[in-house]
């Protein structure tokens, strides 16, 4: 093999991706990564502007202009790039280096390109754990230590009450009672978050997972003139996972939806075969396709500053809400081997993605 296929192989088998570009910052060659990362052909970058594949990003040109011009090599320029087919942005790294001709002129631009997409949602899902795993224990702590002396005081509530014969006497102690009772399903759903509960594998549908919550939920969504549609992947097979866990998760993020709908919305679940990415199994650390199951509702978004909290034990957007039906849904799904993603946008709904393995017995 001569250096001129060995160099090609090299290039063509990366799984960095290699872009080698032009003065006009018109690209001139890409490799087989390049392809896979962008979700493009070849034929449709080549010789077009490096905009193309990376767009609303001019540091990138006045870097390319520099090394052009000067020689200079750039580390770690981090940017987006931009995925035609189903119009999303995907972060990236890139190294920016020149290459001279015989008479040490820059005559091109090589670029080195990292989807750093799997880094992110790995860091974002370490930093998930780590705040769930700190705030379990204090909720932990915190629960017994209430648990005892609440059970008390509504135990004593009921004697008097009986006690009581004044009406609006016994009226402010059921208001007692029944605030005390309120904190105990608090406390209750505080240990259930933290009492390590593994899952218990079985064959599982998940389209009648969510057509049973359906069947449950159409009351409460007819009410606020709300309707569901369904769109599912027929070719989706059962997985092995813990269908009442699944089914609590799905639950709770449809009522979430239900709760954030105005009048006259609409909550769309979808499934599908997901492409974002393969989940490694333990035993045979063999890639797992995944399924994601979409619940998306039009209602009227989270604020940007709520995003990154929504998966914060406690933290709740909601008057009467807990805080904690997510971070237990997140922590459900964590223990089934898959990964939870919100999409929000304020005033243009909201979309809840669940990505379980496939993992089939």
């Amino acid at each position: 093999m001569d250096s001129a296929d060995a160099y090609h192989n090299i290039v063509s088998f990366l799984t960095d991706g290699i872009l080698l570009v032009s003065d006009e910052a018109t690209i001139t060659l890409g490799n087989q990564a390049i392809e896979e990362m962008f979700m493009v052909s070849k034929d449709s970058f080549l010789n077009k502007p490096l905009s193309k594949l990376i767009p609303d990003h001019p540091q990138i040109l006045e870097k390319l202009r520099d090394t052009f011009d000067t020689g200079t090599t750039f580390r770690d320029v981090e940017c987006m790039g931009f995925r035609k087919p189903d119009k999303t942005h995907f972060p990236i790294n890139i190294c920016i280096s020149p290459i001279l001709d015989k008479s040490a002129r820059v005559e091109s631009a090589i670029l080195l390109v990292k989807d750093m997409s799997l880094l992110k949602d790995l860091q974002e899902t370490s930093q998930q754990i780590d705040r769930i795993s700190h705030l379990g224990t204090l909720a932990l702590g915190m629960a017994h230590e209430i648990k005892n002396p609440l059970l008390a005081i509504s135990g004593s509530a009921q004697l008097l009450r009986k006690e009581l014969g004044d009406e609006d006497q016994v009226k402010y102690m059921d208001i007692v009672i029944s605030e005390t009772q309120r904190i105990n399903r608090m406390l209750e759903r505080m240990l259930d978050f933290t009492r390590p509960k593994s899952p218990s594998f079985q064959t599982t549908n998940i389209h009648k997972i969510l057509e049973d919550i359906i069947t449950l939920e159409k009351d409460p969504l007819s009410q606020k003139e709300g309707s569901f549609s369904q769109i599912y992947d027929p070719s989706i097979p059962t997985i092995q996972a813990d269908e009442d866990q699944l089914r609590q998760v799905f639950l709770n993020l449809i009522q979430n939806a239900i709760q954030a709908l105005p009048d006259g919305g609409e909550i769309r679940l979808v499934t599908r075969i997901s492409s974002d990415y393969a989940i490694r199994d333990e035993k045979s650390q063999a890639p797992l396709l995944t399924i994601v199951v979409e619940i998306i509702d039009t209602g009227p978004g989270i604020p940007e500053k709520h995003l990154n909290e929504l998966f914060t034990p406690f933290f709740t957007t909601k008057k009467k809400g807990s805080g904690l039906g997510l971070a237990i849904s997140l922590k459900i799904v964590e223990d089934h081997g898959g990964k939870m993603k919100i999409h929000s946008k304020e005033g243009e709904g909201t979309t809840v993605q669940v990505f379980l393995p496939m993992r089939q017995s």
